[in-house]
């Protein structure tokens, strides 16, 4: 094990769900083989989000749309297993429609960096760090704030008063965030949470033959399938105008921004939490311990990719199910 350390707020997530899974991933380096379909669908609409602000970084606005969909046709080429039509369809339709909400307002900003890495000594624990990567760093043009941005997906409800927005005051990805803005010289005021939501919609299937119901033909109209049924599965085509309406008719409910602000005192304590738990993740690493969860084997509606192994129905050196990283934090060019 390296002498030093190295924390992530992904690294944070996972010890604070299960200690195996924190141990498999970080600690004896496996990963899934195949990444989820949620996972690449939000790495997916990630690409295009990052090529989207590095155009507004050199200037080139016009570019900003045209370069989103290039980078996810670039990342679905890479990833077709996970990605099918109608997952690219709702990353299309979103990306449109994200760039109609947001575009008129990247006037108000320069756009210092994007994808900005950043490594941050613990104070007082020189063998541990804290790492990350700011999804944007910016500079409001009126008054000279910097501020620095994090994309996120979610299937939560952004309005008002909603507990996503209550839990952000303790979350301690964004105070890990203002740490790593000061370690690269700037003093941030707030952090733009910029929330995009997963679509729930779905193609449309044919109705089954026969579940398929027929109104009576009368003397100006023939027969037809009742309203809420179909012949014919949606096309893509179909599926993606219909998304695109649904996201027209409320992009409210779609796209959300806020700034979360954090006061010193506020940083202070999530230091403390963070540095807390950094101990008890080192401590583990030394004595091999790492007590399963069975209560994180089904979260969010997703099964762990690592059950099987832990259950004993599969192996590790399954290669079809597990591979082995090529370094502890992949997200991160730099490790400590």
């Amino acid at each position: 094990m390296s002498e030093i350390e190295v924390i992530t707020k992904s690294r944070l997530a996972v010890y604070g769900q299960c200690q195996r899974l924190h141990d498999l991933q970080y600690i004896r380096g496996y990963r899934p083989a195949v990444e989820s379909e949620s996972m690449a669908w939000g790495s997916l609409l990630h690409a295009g989000l990052e090529a989207w602000w590095k155009a507004h970084q050199r200037g080139e606005s016009l570019l900003a749309l045209p370069d989103a969909e290039v980078a996810m046709v670039a990342y679905r080429a890479a990833h077709l297993a996970a990605i099918d039509d109608a997952a690219m369809a709702r990353a299309e339709v979103l990306i449109v429609a994200y760039d109609a909400r947001w575009a008129a307002s990247m006037a108000d900003y320069e756009v210092i960096g994007v994808e900005v890495e950043f490594v941050a000594t613990i104070p007082g624990r020189k063998r541990l760090r804290v790492a990350g990567k700011l999804d944007a760093l910016i500079r409001r043009r009126s008054d000279g704030v910097v501020m620095f941005v994090e994309h996120k997906t979610s299937g939560a409800d952004l309005s008002l008063g909603s507990t996503y927005w209550a839990r952000l005051r303790m979350d301690p990805q964004i105070s890990i965030y203002f740490a790593g803005a000061r370690e690269l010289g700037h003093d941030p005021h707030a952090c733009i949470y910029d929330v995009i939501v997963r679509p729930d919609l779905r193609p449309l299937k044919a109705t089954p033959a026969e579940l398929r119901k027929h109104t009576k033909p009368t003397k100006t109209e023939p027969s037809r399938l009742y309203a809420n049924q179909r012949e014919a599965d949606e096309t893509i085509e179909e599926f993606r105008g219909r998304m695109a309406t649904a996201v027209a008719a409320a992009p409210e409910a779609y796209f959300a921004r806020a700034e979360i602000v954090r006061l010193e005192s506020e940083i202070d304590d999530s230091q403390r939490d963070v540095e807390e738990l950094a101990l008890q993740i080192r401590s583990g690493a030394h004595t091999g311990v790492s007590p399963r969860n069975p209560n994180a084997c089904f979260l969010y509606g997703r099964t762990c990719p690592f059950l099987s192994a832990c259950d004993g129905t599969a192996s590790l050196d399954d290669e079809t199910k597990f591979r082995k990283a090529e370094r502890q934090h992949e997200e991160l060019s730099i490790q400590h």
